[in-house]
């Protein structure tokens, strides 16, 4: 099956000299699996992004359970309107995976926005989309699971473009405000019926057009 890589996965496609103005002073770091990235509440120091695996933007519930609001992949920056704001964190960052991270001082990353209209513009164009992503969730958080996982996965296979998507049942539960047991119910049901197909911590959408009927 092809490899999996989203289509909207870009640092907003800077030119060499853009992004070396940016990344001038800027540092990497790996971090395990299930590691912070920052807490909510944390004043954004830094714009981050992702060169390899993945971070989830994270809001812990009242009784300790924790929700999926976000996530970023290869070559995408995450949270960047805390970073343009200088408001606190709305959310924790963790690694979902293993990962390599980059960072830049946020003043360098309000210099290049300012001084470069084409990187603000392509800026704006990432988080309309995340804030459309974001909107829809909330508008299906009280829609039955069987909806609100087809959303997801819909989402997902527009967004990874037909590839395989790189998640377990559990991050599917956890980024569709549901249990993983009834994650499980609904996507083996799915499988069954030949609609997707399941790998070792990844999903195949075979039939998105049954998604999306279910997700009406």
């Amino acid at each position: 099956m092809p490899t999996s890589k989203p289509a909207t996965a870009t640092l907003l496609s800077l030119g060499d000299a853009q992004s070396k103005k940016l990344f001038k002073h800027a540092s990497q770091r790996k971090l395990p699996k299930g590691d912070s990235i920052w807490h909510a509440g944390d004043d954004p120091e830094a714009v981050w992004m992702v060169k390899e695996g993945r971070a989830s933007m994270v809001i812990e519930g009242s009784e300790g359970a924790s929700a999926v609001v976000h996530f970023c992949t290869t070559a995408e920056t995450f949270c960047p309107a805390a970073a343009i704001s200088g408001r606190p964190y709305p959310c924790s960052a963790v690694a979902a995976t293993d990962m390599v991270l980059v960072s830049a001082p946020r003043s360098s990353f309000m210099k290049l926005l300012n001084n470069l209209p084409e990187f603000a513009r392509k800026l704006i164009n990432q988080m309309a989309s995340q804030v459309c992503d974001s909107h829809c969730r909330q508008a299906q958080s009280t829609a039955p699971v069987k909806s609100r996982l087809a959303s997801l996965l819909g989402n997902l296979h527009r967004r990874y473009d037909g590839h395989d998507l790189p998640f377990t049942r559990q991050d599917l539960a956890n980024m569709s405000g549901t249990t993983v047991e009834s994650a499980i119910r609904t996507l083996s049901q799915w499988e069954k019926n030949g609609v997707i197909e399941s790998g070792r911590g990844s999903i195949h959408v075979k039939q998105p057009e049954t998604l999306a009927e279910a997700a009406a």
